[in-house]
């Protein structure tokens, strides 16, 4: 028996001599700091259960404030806060009154802080994020809670059994110790980490409500706990301390959330020894205060991580919305802006055309007066390249209009055979300059449908010019019209040009999407095609059996009529093309006219215009130089450009209109800007008429007329 007694005393020197190397080793790789910040609260608490335990005659293991300081502790700074931890249980241990055995104190000095280790790991294997704003957060920390204190109770109660010190029954021992280590994990493990992280900071309205409710709470925990009120009415005051609870889980952060539970449980535990309200043993006392804190904990972690949950989630809608309305702004302007760009494009490059028209027409009534032949041919390919240049810019606007959906359709009942041939004969200058042999098939029977006929006139010229120049020279266009049925309407445009690629065929009407062919251009004609097919209620698609092998265009129209409708007014009044002159004569209504624009060449050029059909005309380049003018020497007709250097033709328009009233005074804007909302402030400013540049002489003629009768019918 003695010699069993040295043995154990030598291996107890042994372990003590290697726990002290590996304590002094491991004491030097870590930081004193660290190290400090851990042992020194847990040896408090530890302190501080003993003196509850010989002051009170309680459990010890009532309230386990180490193993959830623990648990932070090795969760926070990692795995080597083993040793701060072990180091507490020691020298408490040791320094206890009740001098505890030396078996027990190694156990609990390995047990727990293996515990600590065990439930860090299982924490941030599990992705426990420090905080209860999630969910799974909150399922974790309480599936950690409840499950990791069997660890250090089993290995402390297994080790006072085979000592023989035990003091109650096995089972009554490892549960107090269990139910102490679990509420102090759900009390203090949270309460670390979620103040662990920086937060932003509150509102005073937050603040104040933050205070009101801890306020609350405590007069509710002292009403519950350290008074004899429970043991006359349970269920209004738990009422009460339960109300409490939930405003702080649906109104507050999970950080006061985890106050609140400290509170409950720190004031319910000191209720109960101090002032010891009710009948009960304390011990008895204190573990239905413990179960009490264990059952609420897990129910409020989850309500306020569901809250929190849908906190963000509305926060971060909140958050998308505004992002999409910035970013919906930003398209916005972004689309003002390309709109302005290509009204200021269009206007830049329609000011240099008028000259252009000016002179070619000039040089026609030239070319007729000789007599030159070869001369009037070079001039009407120019004009004709002119009005593809002038519809390519038309296309521009058109698609930024449909864009903005500021694009209305002039619906009337139209006759399909003359929109046919006017498309036709635009593009067979095209036709003929590469060679291409176009054929029309049309049905005998008289078609009309309800359509803007300059924009089915459009529709068909982008088609026949589409496949006009993806068509090798001395290729083969048909144009097939044929009716399906009573109302629908189908015109196909057939080539054996390039053809289209199989991928192309669902992108080929996209926007600005050009086909690799070296003569692609900007990709907005088949784009605008489809858009005012559609607009027409219509549909179009395109077919092709691949490169080499031709491609067919087809669009299919509702609205067809085959009976005589009443006459309705030609679509060629509403056409922009340049008309031929033959042998133009004076115009029959001479009026004497004030050209105002700051392009020297159009004006002039359109001066001598006007003065070879037979009209008294002036110019000046400025809006000051017209208002003068018109002072000295008044016109019947001004044609006023808008974008004038010193002052807008607006402004010019208003101040005639002051000076010189509405009859018989005719204003006309001839300008670059040709959009809807450029007709409106031109109407709004004193303007009879909006020509769009290049306006031909013709253009400008059939105005003069259209005035002239006006004004004969209204005497």
């Amino acid at each position: 028996m003695v010699e069993f007694a040295d043995k154990t005393k030598c291996l107890m020197r042994t372990i003590v001599a290697d726990f002290y190397r590996s304590f002094t080793q491991t004491l030097r790789q870590q930081e004193i700091v660290p190290f400090l910040i851990v042992f020194v609260p847990v040896l408090a608490v530890l302190k501080l259960n003993q003196y509850i335990f010989f002051n009170f005659n309680t459990s010890p293991a009532v309230i386990l404030m180490p193993v959830g300081i623990s648990l932070a502790a090795v969760y926070l700074g990692g795995y080597r806060m083993w040793l701060p931890i072990a180091c507490a249980w020691f020298f408490a241990l040791l320094s206890s009154s009740s001098q505890p055995s030396i078996p027990l104190v190694i156990s609990a000095t390995v047990a727990y802080p293996l515990q600590a280790v065990i439930g860090g790991y299982a924490l941030r294997r599990l992705n426990f994020l420090g905080t209860l704003e999630r969910t799974r957060c909150a399922l974790i920390l309480i599936a950690v809670a409840l499950f990791v204190p069997i660890v250090a109770p089993s290995i402390t109660t297994l080790v006072q059994w085979l000592a023989g010190s035990l003091s109650a029954p096995v089972w009554v021992t490892w549960s107090r110790v269990w139910a102490g280590s679990v509420m102090s994990i759900m009390v203090f493990t949270p309460l670390i980490t979620t103040w662990y992280t920086r937060r932003a900071r509150k509102t005073p309205k937050e603040l104040l409500e933050t205070f009101a409710a801890l306020a609350a709470l405590t007069l509710a925990v002292y009403l519950t706990f350290w008074t004899t009120l429970p043991q006359l009415n349970t269920f209004v005051v738990l009422y009460g301390l339960f109300a409490v609870l939930f405003w702080v889980g649906l109104r507050l952060h999970p950080r006061i959330v985890t106050v609140a539970l400290f509170l409950t449980a720190f004031g319910g535990m000191a209720g109960s020894i101090i002032a010891h309200p009710a009948a009960i043993a304390l011990n008895q006392q204190l573990l239905a205060d413990e179960l009490f804190v264990i059952l609420i904990a897990p129910i409020f972690f989850i309500l306020t991580a569901l809250v929190e949950e849908s906190r963000v989630v509305a926060h971060e809608a909140e958050t998308r919305s505004r992002e999409l309305e910035e970013a919906n702004r930003k398209l916005s302007l972004e689309d003002q802006a390309k709109n302005e760009f290509l009204a200021t494009l269009a206007h830049e490059l329609r000011n240099p055309l008028a000259p252009v028209v000016s002179s070619l027409e000039l040089m026609k009534i030239k070319a007729e007066e000789l007599n030159r032949l070869d001369l009037m041919q070079l001039v009407e390919t120019a004009n004709t390249h002119n009005e593809r240049l002038t519809r390519l810019l038309d296309d521009l606007l058109d698609i930024s209009r449909i864009s903005q959906k500021k694009f209305k359709l002039q619906r009337q009942n139209v006759e399909l055979r003359p929109i046919v041939e006017r498309a036709t004969r635009t593009v067979d200058v095209l036709c003929k300059s590469r060679n291409h042999i176009l054929s029309v098939s049309i049905p005998k029977e008289t078609i009309f449908l309800e359509a803007d006929p300059l924009r089915l006139e459009q529709i068909l010229i982008n088609l026949l010019t589409n496949a006009a120049k993806y068509t090798d020279i001395g290729g083969h266009i048909e144009l097939a019209v044929v009716c399906e049925g009573e109302r629908n309407l189908r015109i196909s445009v057939k080539d054996n040009g390039n053809g289209i690629e199989p991928h192309m065929l669902g992108k080929i009407f996209e926007s600005f999407v050009q086909s690799s062919d070296s003569n692609a251009g900007l990709g907005i004609g088949l784009s605008l095609t489809r858009r005012l097919v559609g607009l027409h209620g219509g549909r179009v698609w395109a077919q092709s059996e691949g490169l080499g092998k031709g491609s067919e265009f087809t669009v299919a129209l509702p609205g067809v009529r085959r009976q005589q409708p009443a006459p309705a007014l030609p679509a060629a009044q509403r056409s922009r093309k340049v008309t031929p002159l033959v042998k133009r004569k004076k115009s029959a209504q001479q009026r004497s006219i004030l050209v105002v624009d700051d392009n020297k060449a159009a004006a002039d050029g359109l001066k001598k215009l006007l003065e070879h059909g037979g009209h008294s005309t002036s110019v000046v380049y400025d809006g000051l130089s017209a208002i003068e003018r018109m002072r000295n020497d008044e016109a019947n007709v001004v044609l006023l450009d808008i974008g004038l250097p010193d002052m807008d033709g607006y402004n010019v328009a208003r101040r005639l209109r002051e000076e010189h009233g509405y009859n018989p005074l005719v204003l006309i804007a001839v300008t670059g800007y040709g959009q809807d909302e450029d007709k409106a402030k031109a109407k709004e400013a004193g303007f009879n008429y909006h020509l769009t540049k290049p306006a031909g002489i013709a253009e400008i003629e059939a105005l003069l007329a259209k005035d002239f009768r006006k004004t004969e019918k209204a005497r």
